[in-house]
């Protein structure tokens, strides 16, 4: 099985390096990329930001839709931390 970690930052980036090569099977790949903050997802889902900001929610429509192009694409993980965010409305 293949993973696709997708972290909002570099701190938990840097994390996912350490635990995810514990967590998985050998024969499992995967790839960790970090973004420069969480964004938000739209309601219309198509990104406003620049592609090259690298905004984790604002991007997450056109990832998904390109991934869901790809055969066996696998799994993806989202990786968020809560801030000041309230859990429940979050």
């Amino acid at each position: 099985m293949h993973y696709r970690f997708l972290t909002e930052d570099q701190s938990s980036k840097i994390a996912m390096d350490i635990l995810v090569p514990k967590l998985l099977y050998d024969q499992d790949t995967y790839n960790i990329y970090s973004y420069k903050g969480i964004g938000t997802i739209r309601k219309k889902l198509k990104p406003k930001t620049d592609a090259h900001k690298r905004i984790l929610l604002d991007q997450l429509p056109r990832l998904l839709q390109g991934l869901g192009r790809t055969p066996n694409s696998g799994r993806i993980i989202i990786l968020c931390d809560l801030d000041d965010r309230n859990k429940e409305s979050f």
